[in-house]
């Protein structure tokens, strides 16, 4: 009978902190090795074998214009908390059909403080990989074009020091930008879509490989 009641009361410690690590509002993806939640819910979202599908409806975007006078936080990011240091690589495909439609991965304090790593149909008329680094206002910059509307996105950190990476075929990786943000609270990581002047953007994330250690190359993003 003692030995009855200490399982019993060994389950329900379990339950008790499985229930801590994974709320009920959780999400969990393959290649991700923690709990996810949402800033922002979507239009629509989908876990798949692969990963992850979101979708964000009109309107949705994060970003403070340069000049001031315009912030926007209304793009669904679905998050999760990071080991200190890590590498976080993805496909990311978009289905694009309007300007600013995009794909994105962030390093999100809050919205005024935050990076944003996009794929993004610009105004120019091409498939772009664009960072943006917000510390109130957004430093925006498009760092290359690509003719698919599929491309590998990389972000590690090592420290302060962050690294955006970007690919057309996972294997040959050249460097966007080493930023060394020093963020004024917890930081979370997360997989976004957005649409702001179109109804709506589906973008899949695919293939991600989240390995916890801090990169040592700086060109590639590899530890």
């Amino acid at each position: 009978m003692v030995k009855k009641k200490l399982f019993v009361l060994a389950s329900l410690v379990l339950c008790f902190f499985s229930a801590v690590a994974a709320p009920p509002d959780s999400v969990r993806i393959k290649g991700i090795p923690h709990p996810c939640t949402w800033i922002n819910p979507p239009k629509n979202f989908e876990v798949t074998p692969e990963g992850l599908s979101i979708t964000a409806t009109q309107g949705t975007d994060f970003y403070n214009y340069p000049g001031g006078g315009y912030n926007i936080a209304t793009a669904p990011i679905l998050v999760f908390k990071p080991d200190k240091d890590f590498v976080l690589t993805a496909k990311i495909k978009v289905d694009f059909k309007k300007m600013y439609d995009g794909g994105a991965i962030y390093v999100m304090v809050d919205s005024t403080q935050y990076i944003k790593f996009l794929f993004e149909n610009s105004q120019y008329g091409t498939l772009s990989v664009c960072s943006g680094v917000t510390n109130t206002y957004t430093d925006d910059s498009n760092n290359a074009v690509t003719t698919k509307n599929e491309v590998y996105f990389r972000l590690a950190k090592s420290g302060n020091l962050y690294g955006l990476f970007y690919s057309p075929d996972g294997q040959r990786w050249e460097a966007i930008r080493l930023v060394n943000f020093v963020p004024k609270g917890p930081v979370s990581i997360g997989f976004s879509s957005q649409s702001p002047l179109g109804e709506s953007c589906t973008s899949i994330f695919s293939e991600i490989v989240y390995t916890p250690g801090a990169f040592k190359n700086p060109k590639t993003g590899d530890m």
